[in-house]
């Protein structure tokens, strides 16, 4: 007797990979034992650079260059901010320790508006780190001779065109102010960004990002000068869940840190046309080598209308922990 088979050939179904790889990366970073620090670390001046911007982002541990759809892409990734279809102005406080305070505002216009993007869009954003009432010393005593101000900011604009749905890239132009008591320094700087959606019909769309950060002039403060935190980040984003589940990993090298990872998530549960709110959660490596819990970050947000509230925890170790409030409002 003669048993008949019929060949098939073998397929490996892919629909779940983009979120395998994912998880796959994270339990990866989490088994990496904490590196010592970079040999370059405390070399690059301006380092209010690195901080981030928003609730959003950072209650997914920034990991967000792939992703960004809002104006917070004026920080994360200029090429993705033809995302928008429609003008959106944004401010976020964040409170860090010892005083420590963030600020960030943007604004960005889009134009030639197609389907679900823009072919233009142009972006202004200013952030600023501030710390007020420092202690002056002339000598190594505890009797302050008075107080001094220290001030960072960082005024942007940026230009992104998008040709098609599937490819979008900008350019960030960085004017750098920095204020020690009476000594002052200035630089310029660049930030480029791209951004890759192969299938943006997909029933489950991702994307590549490509940004490079902080590439521009030395900074000097009496004399000393130290090179800007020139930074590179890799992306990739998935939309998970249609429409309410995404998740993202970015892997990002400045000149002064080792390459860390950070991935996010975040879920969104519509209550009406109008409503909806926002659960999201982070994990990062980038501050492993400080003591101390600063790996996981966790945040919320209310979409109402055409306002966003968001909220984020960002702990940092021993140090303390920073919390972040955001705004967005859309035109």
């Amino acid at each position: 007797m003669t048993a008949n088979f019929v060949r098939r050939p073998m397929t490996l179904r892919l629909k779940g990979a983009p979120m395998a790889l994912v998880i796959l990366a994270v339990l990866l970073f989490a088994a990496l034992p904490a590196r010592a620090i970079n040999k370059y670390a405390g070399t690059s001046g301006a380092q209010f650079l690195k901080l981030g911007a928003g609730s959003r982002a950072g209650a997914m541990a920034e990991a967000y260059s792939a992703v960004c759809d809002d104006v917070y892409a004026l920080y994360y990734n200029p090429g993705a901010l033809t995302n928008l279809t429609g003008s959106q102005l944004a401010a976020s406080h964040t409170e860090h320790f010892q005083g420590i305070n963030y600020e960030f505002a943007g604004f960005a216009i889009p134009w030639a508006r197609q389907k679900d993007y823009s072919r233009h869009a142009l972006g202004v954003a200013i952030y600023n780190l501030s710390v007020g009432d420092i202690e002056r010393r002339s000598e190594d005593t505890p009797n302050s001779i008075g107080n001094f101000d220290a001030g960072d900011y960082s005024y942007n604009l940026t230009y992104a065109y998008r040709p098609d749905r599937k490819l979008g890239f900008g350019v960030t132009g960085k004017l750098i102010q920095q204020t020690i008591d009476s000594y002052k320094s200035d630089a310029v700087a660049a930030d480029l960004g791209l951004l890759y959606r192969p299938q943006p019909d997909a029933k489950r769309p991702y994307a590549l990002s490509l940004v490079v950060k902080n590439w521009g002039t030395r900074p000097s403060f009496a004399g000393v000068s130290d090179p800007l935190p020139l930074g590179l980040t890799a992306g990739f984003g998935v939309q998970a869940l249609p429409k309410k589940l995404k998740v993202a990993l970015d892997i990002t090298k400045y000149r002064d840190t080792d390459v860390f990872g950070a991935l996010g998530g975040e879920y969104l549960h519509p209550f009406n046309d109008d409503i909806a709110g926002a659960l999201r959660m982070g994990f990062t490596s980038h501050y492993r080598e400080n003591p101390g819990l600063n790996e996981l970050t966790l945040g919320a947000g209310l979409n109402f209308h055409r306002a966003t509230f968001d909220f984020a925890w960002v702990p940092f170790g021993n140090l303390g922990n920073t919390f972040r409030y955001s705004l967005l409002i859309r035109f």
